[in-house]
């Protein structure tokens, strides 16, 4: 591709990232999405073919980035509970780094995640292959790797919310060693 054409694909999308988190992927419209890109609105239509295919690869492209963060957040480990303590650092450090992905992720999964094929790998399989793991190695006595992944997927999204909006009095590195610890007995309980 050329520079142009990345340069424009990426004001387009830095626009509709600004104002779904602002507004939602319902109330804005490709006309604003394009006004704040400084770009035509059939512009947009070179890119992506509406503002829902647009919403969609922002999402997916978010959420790609995101998994492979949290990946190889553990590659050098093979003990379950450092694996669960290294996603919990890396989900606090991503939504600490990448703000609006983040936040995108977190508001945009209610409709998006849906229309991702089952096949792709998402955030979520990372800690539902570690918990598995955990439960089969007998470190974890979680009842259902989902049902794990999803307790500690819960904690850790709680507690960066609670963090984003000033309701934790902690320092970062406290909340994120309560996070873990709270995570690792959800599982082993």
């Amino acid at each position: 591709m050329r520079k142009a054409t990345i340069s424009t694909r990426r004001k387009i999308s830095n626009a509709a990232l600004s104002l779904f988190i602002k507004k939602g992927i319902c109330g804005t419209t490709t006309k604003e999405i394009a006004n704040r890109a400084r770009v035509s609105e059939g512009t947009i239509y070179n890119y992506f073919e509406s503002k829902d295919d647009l919403a969609y690869k922002l999402f997916a492209h978010y959420m790609d980035k995101f998994r492979e963060e949290l990946a190889e957040s553990f590659s050098e480990f093979a003990e379950p509970e450092v694996k669960i303590k290294c996603l919990v650092e890396t989900f606090f450090r991503f939504a600490e780094r990448e703000p609006k992905a983040y936040t995108y992720i977190m508001v945009a999964h209610y409709t998006e995640l849906r229309k991702m094929p089952r096949i792709r790998k998402k955030p979520m399989d990372v800690f539902v292959e570690v918990v598995e793991e955990g439960i089969q190695k007998g470190v974890f006595n979680a009842a259902e790797k989902n049902l794990g992944a999803a307790h500690v997927i819960g904690i850790v999204t709680r507690t960066i919310l609670f963090y984003k909006n000033g309701l934790l009095d902690s320092s970062p590195e406290r909340i994120i060693d309560d996070t873990v610890k709270s995570a690792l007995k959800v599982l082993e309980s």
